[in-house]
Order: C-alpha cells, then structure tokens, then sequence
C-alpha cells in the first residue's frame, strides 16, 4: 500500500523543523530519563525525532507505515538497524516492552480509541504515552495570515486548528488516560528555498495539487520575499508534549 507521505520524502526530510531541547527534558522530567530508555516510536519518518531520541541515549524502535520514508531514515544513519513498516493500531511490539510510545507530529493521524488501546498493550507498567507537535504561532503575523487565507481559498476543507484546537487532554481523559501537558516556545531560521520545501512536505499543500498548487508556492515565494527582504524566514512554534498513562499501568507503576 502506498503512503500518503511517500511521494512527499525529499521535501519532508529537507525541511521539517526538528524540536527543542526543552521538548527532550520535559519528557524526560514527566515520564523517566530517556537514556537506556526503550522507545517504540511510531510514524517516525524520516527519523527526525528518532535522532533525537536516540542522541538522548534512548533505544529506539523506528515504525511507520511509508516504505519511502523508513527507506531514508535507515539512510540518514546506521545507528537504526531496525525500522518496521506498520500500523500504528497493530505495532509489532511483544506485550509490556516498551517504556515509552511516542508519537512525534503524527497522533492526529490515528483512531485515538484503537491508538491508545494498543500502546496500552505494549508498555510496560509505569509506562507512559507521549504525543507531540510543533504548532507554528501564527497570531499577529502578517505574513502567516496572508498564507492561511490563501490556504483557505485554494484548499477550503483545509481547517486550520484541527489538531491545533483539539481538546487533547479531554480527548485522553474520555478514554481513561491521564495527562500531563508541558509546552516549549522556540523559532527557527530558514532561507526562503527550504522554507517553501517545508510547505510542500505538508500533506494538505500537496492536496492542492497541478497548477493551483504552484499558484499557491508562488504566491507564498512573493509575500515571504517581501516579509523577509534578508532571505531569511523567522518561524515561531510552540512545541506542545502531552504524556498519558492508562489508570491501570499508572497505578501499577506506583507500586
């Protein structure tokens, strides 16, 4: 089966933001240190936080469902042996082996009900759930509204905020899970080039698709051109960690 992501590889590994340092310490201060930590870490990618989590000493269990993009993690290092392609409701993972599920800019894709039940499977007692995202900031910023609004007209089902908005923390309470939240600031600099190979990485730009998509990329090259008459982009995140346990392995674990 073809991956929705798997034509989008090279843009992908080119230009998605990496995270903060301070994502890596308040996931380790709200779960345990990361250092021979065994991570299932799933819709890895390309590996961007697999690196991370693997610079942090954890042992990392890369999966993904996009061939294309397992391919090149293993090419960005040799420190992953093993990368499997899977679902995230079915993980390849015996029963209580992991410390740690993560899901680094990848657990909107997921039927949370089935995506929790089987983390749930594969912790070990104590064990904890940690999903993540970089959220760009686009409030009073001229040149992020102008590129929502052309988003807006070119893809009108796009919804900005649907994972931006989403009430995570209810959603994981519905389902029996609790949750503490943690939240980074930081901002990234980028030349215009790889910040428009960071907007076709983007599964609803490249839905926009033929000539209105290359409408859009040009339209986006002038208004950045004239926000940032340097070359360089000024990005703004807030990296938002969320780490969940199921009631049963936290009362376990406190044991």
């Amino acid at each position: 089966m073809t991956s929705l992501f798997d034509p989008l590889v090279d843009y992908y590994d080119a230009a998605r933001p990496s995270y903060p340092a301070a994502l890596f310490s308040s996931l380790a201060e709200l779960t345990r240190p990361l250092a021979g930590a065994r991570i299932v870490e799933v819709g890895a990618g390309t590996g961007i936080a697999t690196r991370a989590l693997r610079a942090q000493g954890a042992a990392v269990l890369p999966v993904d469902h996009s061939a294309a993009m397992l391919v090149r993690l293993q090419q960005r290092g040799s420190q992953f042996p093993t990368a499997v392609r899977a679902d995230a409701h079915a993980l390849p993972v015996r029963t209580g082996w992991a410390d740690l599920v993560c899901y680094a800019q990848a657990w909107h894709w997921t039927d949370p009900a089935r995506a929790t039940s089987e983390a749930a499977r594969v912790l070990r007692p104590g064990g904890a759930l940690a999903v993540w995202w970089n959220l760009v900031q686009p409030a009073g910023i001229d040149w992020l509204a102008r590129q929502h609004l052309r988003l807006a007209a070119a893809k009108p089902d796009w919804g900005w905020g649907k994972h931006h908005d989403r009430p995570w923390v209810a959603e994981f309470e519905s389902l029996g899970w609790t949750v503490q939240a943690s939240i980074s600031s930081w901002s990234r600099s980028l030349s215009i080039a790889d910040y428009l190979l960071w907007m076709r990485s983007k599964s609803y730009v490249a839905a926009i698709g033929g000539q209105r998509l290359e409408a859009f990329i040009a339209a986006e090259q002038a208004s950045l051109e004239e926000a940032f008459p340097g070359g360089v982009v000024q990005e703004p995140f807030a990296a938002e960690l969320y780490v969940a346990r199921p009631m049963a392995l936290r009362s376990e674990g406190a044991h």
